[in-house]
C-alpha cells in the first residue's frame, strides 16, 4: 500500500571497481614460513586502497604451529549508505593483529588458542536519519578443540571472549557479544557421501542502544538495557 506521509526516492547512478593483487609463499628456514600478499583496490570515486595481509608460520615440532598474522581490509559505502547521508562518507577500514598457537594432541585432536586486536576506522552507522562514520576497538582470545578420525567423524568446540569499544564516544558496541560458545559434530551416514551436522551456538547478552529526550527535550541516544543471551541449533 501506498504512503502518502512518506517521501520514496528513486537513484540511478553508477561505479566502476577494479583490483588487483598478488600473494607469494616463502620458505625462509625449512620449519619457517612467510606469507605475503598485497591487494590494491580503487572503487568510484573514493580515495585508493591498499591492502597488506602478512603472516609468519613457525613450526619448531611436528604437531606445533605459531603463527603471526597482520591484514587490513576496507569496504566502500554502498549507494544506498551514500544517496541517504547528508554529507561525505569515508571507507570502513580494519587493521588486525592476531597471534596463534595451534597444537596436534595424539592421533585425532588438535587445538589452538588465539588472541587479536582489531581496530577498525569509519564504520557506518544509521543515526538521525543518516549514515555517519565512527571508531571502534576489539580485543578478544579464542580456545577451540578439533577431533578427526578415520571414519569420517568430525567434531569441534570453540569458545571466545572479546570486548569491543566504539572508541569515538567510549561506549560499548551495541550488538557486540563479550562471549560466544560453538560445538559443531560431523557423521558419515554414507562414507565420503552423505553427512549428518549438528551445531550449537550461545550468544551472550549484548548492550543495546535506545533513543530518549534530554533536559531541553531534544532527543538523544544514550545505551540501554542488555539484550539477553540466547541458544541456537542447527541440523544439517
Amino acid at each position: 500500500v501506498f504512503d502518502e506521509k512518506k517521501t520514496y526516492s528513486n537513484i540511478q547512478t553508477n561505479r566502476q571497481s577494479y583490483g588487483v593483487y598478488a600473494q607469494g609463499d616463502f620458505a625462509v628456514l625449512t620449519n619457517l614460513h612467510f606469507v605475503g600478499g598485497v591487494r590494491y583496490d580503487q572503487v568510484g570515486d573514493f580515495d585508493p586502497a591498499i591492502n597488506p595481509r602478512l603472516a609468519l608460520i613457525y613450526n619448531p615440532f611436528p604437531k606445533s604451529t605459531f603463527k603471526a598474522i597482520y591484514g587490513s581490509a576496507f569496504r566502500a559505502p554502498s549507494f544506498y549508505e551514500v544517496s541517504t547521508s547528508d554529507h561525505n562518507l569515508q571507507t570502513e577500514d580494519i587493521t588486525s593483529y592476531e597471534l596463534v598457537y595451534e597444537q596436534g594432541i595424539g592421533q585425532h585432536l588438535r587445538s589452538s588458542l588465539s588472541g587479536y586486536y582489531n581496530q577498525m576506522n569509519n564504520l557506518l552507522v544509521f543515526s538521525s536519519g543518516s549514515f555517519t562514520n565512527f571508531n571502534a576497538d576489539t580485543t578478544g582470545m579464542e580456545l577451540a578443540l578439533e577431533g578427526f578420525w578415520a571414519s569420517g567423524i568430525r567434531g569441534r568446540a570453540s569458545y571466545s571472549l572479546q570486548n569491543t569499544r566504539n572508541s569515538t564516544v567510549a561506549w560499548d558496541m551495541p550488538d557486540s557479544p563479550n562471549q560466544m560458545v560453538k560445538l559443531n559434530l560431523s557423521v558419515p551416514l554414507f562414507r565420503d557421501k552423505v553427512f549428518a551436522g549438528v551445531e550449537w551456538l550461545y550468544t551472550s547478552s549484548r548492550s543495546s542502544l535506545h533513543t530518549t529526550t534530554d533536559a531541553s527535550g531534544q532527543p538523544i541516544t544514550v545505551q540501554g538495557e542488555d539484550a539477553a543471551g540466547f541458544g541456537v541449533v542447527n541440523l544439517t
